[in-house]
């Protein structure tokens, strides 16, 4: 990228809102001089310096640049890098090697995870079985119920105490911070769709360091998340206070259930006005850089339906169904799983706007939606 630095990102990424937010900028920077504001964006911390001014990237580094997912032609570079070409028209929801149901044969797993609980497994099994030393994912925000922040699990406990969905953004990357201090050779990221598309950009842009790091990415199937306040208000609209919730889904729905044993079925138009901003123009439901995707879609709730999507993904899957950890079974037999992975997928590629850029400075287009 030569001449691109932390000034470009910042007039064509954050300014124009096509930042989701993901933190990829801010866990690359080699010289901490970017950080992370309390509306999921990427500043500039160095002393002295300007809003969208950074000394050393004038110097020539440009790594947050290479780091972003969402910087100038992010599409087909990821897609090159990671697949060894750019996404067919007809591919709406990426690139896919093969389509599951899964679901963890430890009923413990199971009932204790989101779904089928096959992120749980994926990462149980990695960090048994050395192939990871911790794993980039969130925790629960102390004092905030259902709210989230980045945590590094090192252990099988950790792994099963942050399962579970929550509906507020967590930037995991930053999690690689400690991960760094503590020198671990090999980690694991679970994130959203936008933050597993960095398993593409670090490797397209030769953010070698990273590239080596992450062992596997796990993205999560997200179309959207919420602000924690208007959650909260939502909820409280309907009687019921955050800190009683136990569990939540969203399918098509907002699900709560409590503590007292009531579920509540929340029409999703209630959180829409709640969208948190960097979700808005963001194109990607199924997170189609991960190598693995993974989302709770279909007609039945303790699968998880499972994208497939690299070489590593399919190592990983291998491994786990060789350990006797999951059983699987083919996608395509849930139409209603199949549906929405399509549809969801279609719509969310409708939302990014090449427009916001200067005519000399766009991306290509990402590629049309059949």
């Amino acid at each position: 990228m030569g001449d691109y630095h932390w000034r470009e990102l910042y007039r064509e990424v954050v300014e124009t809102n096509l930042c989701t937010g993901c933190a990829a900028c801010v866990m690359a920077c080699p010289t901490d001089v970017l950080g992370y504001d309390d509306k999921y964006h990427p500043i500039q911390i160095g002393e002295g310096m300007g809003i969208d001014q950074c000394v050393i990237g004038d110097r020539g580094c440009d790594i947050c640049t290479r780091a972003c997912p969402r910087f100038r032609a992010w599409e087909t570079e990821l897609d090159d890098a990671l697949f060894g070409r750019p996404r067919e028209a007809d591919e709406v929801y990426g690139v896919v090697k093969s389509l599951l149901l899964t679901r963890a044969t430890d009923k413990a797993i199971h009932e204790n995870g989101q779904d089928g609980g096959l992120v749980s497994v994926l990462l149980i099994w990695g960090l048994e079985n050395g192939k990871i030393d911790g794993a980039l994912t969130s925790k629960i925000t102390e004092g905030r119920p259902f709210d989230a922040e980045p945590f590094l699990a090192t252990t099988k406990q950790h792994v099963l105490d942050t399962a579970g969905s929550r509906y507020t953004y967590s930037a995991n990357p930053l999690a690689m911070a400690e991960a760094d201090d503590q020198k671990l050779k090999q980690v694991a990221l679970v994130g959203m769709s936008c933050q597993a598309s960095i398993n593409g950009s670090v490797l397209a842009r030769g953010i070698n360091k990273y590239a080596r790091k992450i062992a596997l990415t796990i993205g999560l199937l997200c179309s959207k998340t919420f602000t924690y306040e208007g959650q909260v208000e939502v909820l409280a609209n309907h009687g019921v206070a955050i800190e009683d919730v136990v569990k939540v889904n969203v399918k098509g729905r907002f699900m709560v259930w409590t503590r007292d044993g009531r579920y509540l079925d929340i029409p999703l138009k209630e959180l829409h006005k709640y969208t948190r901003p960097g979700c808005k123009l963001c194109p990607d439901f199924a997170a189609e850089h991960a190598d693995i995707s993974a989302g709770g879609i279909g007609a039945e709730d303790d699968w998880t339906l499972t994208v497939v999507r690299t070489a590593r993904g399919e190592e990983w899957m291998q491994g786990v169904m060789d350990a006797g950890l999951i059983e699987a079974k083919p996608a395509e037999g849930d139409p209603v799983a199949m549906d929405l992975l399509y549809k969801l997928s279609k719509k969310s590629r409708t939302r990014w706007p090449s427009e916001l850029l200067p005519e000399d400075q766009r991306a290509p287009a990402l590629l049309p939606v059949v």
